[in-house]
């Protein structure tokens, strides 16, 4: 995995026929770009989006570039790949992941594999997918998800649904000793309210980060997975506190035990990456 893309927090999509915003892409400040050539680009386009993409990848060799495949079951996919173990990809993310095809692209491929989890056979299939070789971070794809699970993303009863796959993707992924899986995108371009709430319930849920729509949100995306001062301040007060007491100690009303004080310096360190 390029360097930085285990605690990336920001991943923005960018339509593989869109050439002319590739490279605004990657000046727009996410963490890494997702060259799209699937959902994002026109059946009739598939060839294009292809070769827009390649040509881009010929170009630029600095930038945390992921490519998105169309699924194995489309007609586009094996040419899809053919791109896939490009020298200046960090990844290719493959729609619609499930063990089987994941298996076979780890063995065919040098390039780490991504899957996006968004269908009920993916989550099924987590703990063998975390056991293969050559992968990068796990990814929620919640649209997709809720058309195939049948349920409402607006209503609290579908988010509950998700939140459960959420829980599966953080699961899986301490398992598979990967780094915190990477969330869907909030679909609201002019919510920010929103997408404050969104990030800050995907952070609380374990998940390491979100896919991105548009430009705009990563301000939001950034700011929602970095710890907040006040977590900041009492991580570095328990452990001043710690250093003058013995086993468990009390400190502000609460207990404080070896949990707690892993949790302080966990935070800590989670500043610290995101700070560089």
């Amino acid at each position: 995995m390029m360097s930085g893309l285990e605690t990336a927090r920001s991943f923005l999509f960018v339509p593989g026929d869109r050439p002319e915003r590739f490279a605004k892409a990657l000046e727009a400040g996410a963490h890494a770009v997702i060259l799209d050539l699937e959902d994002a680009v026109a059946l009739d386009n598939k060839s294009g989006a292809r070769c827009h993409a390649k040509k881009f990848l010929d170009q630029v060799a600095d930038g945390n570039l992921l490519l998105r495949i169309n699924a194995a079951d489309s007609p586009f996919f094996e040419a899809d790949l053919g791109l896939a173990d490009h020298p200046n990809l960090a990844g290719v993310i493959l729609s619609k992941a499930d063990a089987e095809h994941c298996a076979d692209m780890t063995q065919r491929l040098k390039t780490p594999v991504w899957p996006l989890i968004e269908t009920v056979q993916g989550l099924v299939d987590l703990s063998e997918i975390v056991g293969l070789p050559n992968l990068g971070r796990l990814l929620l794809g919640t649209i997709d998800l809720s058309l195939d699970l049948g349920v409402d993303m607006a209503h609290p009863a579908g988010q509950s649904a998700l939140d459960t796959a959420r829980f599966m993707l953080v699961k899986s992924a301490r398992l598979g000793k990967l780094p915190p899986p990477v969330d869907g995108v909030f679909p609201e371009l002019d919510n920010p309210e929103g997408l404050q709430k969104a990030v800050e319930h995907s952070c609380a849920f374990g998940m390491g980060g979100m896919m991105c729509i548009h430009p705009r949100q990563i301000p939001g995306v950034h700011a929602g997975f970095t710890p907040s001062q006040t977590n900041l301040e009492w991580a570095r007060s328990v452990l001043q506190a710690s250093e003058t007491e013995a086993s468990s100690f009390q400190f502000r009303g609460k207990m404080i035990d070896k949990p707690v004080l892993d949790r302080a310096h966990n935070i800590l360190a989670a500043n610290a990456e995101h700070s560089t």
